[in-house]
């Protein structure tokens, strides 16, 4: 017989545990955005605008593309950006 309790989820050790918004410091629940290379959690609204540095622009970065949503403690690695 199969044990009908699914497996647990392992939270990525990289994730604050309790994250902050690193643009408004509004504490955050899942789902939020992640940025790997910044190290830093954001609101869905700073995430969206984020650039990791300020040559992003004009070495044509969009805003927001590095932040990756997060749920279930673990980056949703599928898609760049704030998206589901």
């Amino acid at each position: 017989m199969t044990d009908p309790i699914a497996p647990p989820v392992h939270r990525d050790p990289d994730l604050p545990r309790h994250p902050v918004c690193t643009g408004c410091a509004v504490p955050l629940a899942e789902p939020y955005g992640w940025c790997a290379n910044c190290r830093a959690a954001y609101c869905p609204a700073c995430g969206a605008g984020h650039y990791c540095t300020a040559t992003c622009p004009t070495a044509g970065c969009h805003a927001g593309l590095c932040v990756r949503l997060v749920r279930d403690g673990q980056v949703l690695r599928d898609s760049w950006g704030m998206v589901e």
